[in-house]
């Protein structure tokens, strides 16, 4: 009797097992699935708005598509970024209009190592080029700049590539102080460096903060050197720096680029298209947040584009009817 009943209890408990299994699986879908498509993002030193921007972005995104997870990592900035991705270190990052185009080319910084795989997804907006000093230094004009110890922006960024191409087409002779962006910065407010550059938004947090400690003084261009440098670097636009973007330094005239979001060929076109998709639902939230792509259209992505698009990121600017430029479109598409 005792193992008839013994016998029951067990069925009684493998039926109750069974039954909780089944009650797990039917989870309330309202809540969050389980992250299964996790990305790694690179964007930039964590002194500027570009990185800011990036996590927002990246937080937003992970939010609003299901089973997406993107973790940003700080990184020396765009050049790096791309180099690392096709090394498969990072799946996407922060790039920019010349890195791009120099990348999947093979030319200029990367001449003779193109990346073929390097694909776009989406423009984010025009960045601002900052040439800064300090107003104690007396300098007003870049040929005061000769011989004066001057960091370009940070190892390895695009500014540093910038300042370098630009400094050559203008003639500016600094003596450059190589350095990260946060070094840089206290280089300057300890006056080791006259001035220090760097390419992001308005206003960029770390002249805010040294502007706070030693006031600054921005660089501007004539209109001569202006035209000089956008027709040796067509991919560089002119752009001015208001006045009070840092409080009393007067309006600037200078350069800037498109800065774009891009990543590697072989992340699923799905997942891609749902990640550009919401990208673009999202931004008025992105905005919000980082008002300088408030503006931002998705034709600017396509008209703009200085390598392929993700086949993935083709698929939505189609769906939502914009020609697209035969260069814009990867070979795997074709």
């Amino acid at each position: 009797m005792w193992k008839k009943k013994n016998k029951g209890c067990k069925l009684a408990a493998v039926f109750c097992l069974v039954a909780f299994g089944a009650i797990l699986g039917t989870a309330d879908p309202g809540l969050p699935s389980e992250k299964k498509i996790q990305f790694k993002m690179g964007s930039v030193p964590s002194g500027s708005g570009w990185y800011f921007y990036a996590s927002q972005m990246a937080t937003i995104l992970s939010q609003r598509v299901p089973g997406l997870e993107i973790t940003v990592r700080e990184t020396g900035g765009t050049r790096e970024n791309t180099l690392r991705m096709a090394k498969k270190e990072l799946d996407m990052g922060l790039s920019e209009a010349l890195v791009s185009f120099e990348a999947y080319r093979g030319v200029g910084r990367f001449k003779d190592k193109a990346i073929d795989n390097h694909r776009l997804l989406w423009n984010v907006a025009t960045s601002y080029m900052h040439w800064v000093v300090t107003q104690d230094s007396g300098i007003k004009t870049f040929d005061e700049l000769a011989g004066k110890s001057f960091n370009p922006s940070t190892i390895g960024g695009g500014g540093e590539y910038i300042t370098e191409k630009v400094f050559e087409v203008i003639g500016a002779t600094p003596k450059f102080f190589r350095a990260k962006i946060a070094d840089a910065a206290e280089a300057v407010k300890d006056g080791r460096i006259v001035g220090f550059s760097y390419n992001g938004t308005l206003p960029v947090p770390i002249f805010v903060e040294v502007h706070a400690a030693r006031p600054i003084r921005i660089l501007s261009l004539r209109e001569d050197q202006v035209k000089k440098i956008t027709e040796k670097y067509p991919f560089l636009v002119k752009q001015i720096i208001p006045a009070n973007t840092y409080k009393n330094v007067p309006e600037a005239t200078t350069v800037g680029l498109y800065l774009n979001v891009s990543a590697n060929k072989e992340l699923a076109d799905e997942e891609i298209y749902q990640m550009v998709k919401a990208y673009w639902k999202n931004l008025p939230e992105i905005a919000k947040a980082f008002p300088l792509v408030t503006n931002a259209k998705p034709e600017e992505t396509t008209a703009n584009a200085t390598a392929p698009l993700h086949r993935g990121a083709l698929k939505y600017y189609k769906e939502i009817g914009l020609s697209i430029p035969a260069g814009a479109i990867p070979p795997e598409a074709k």
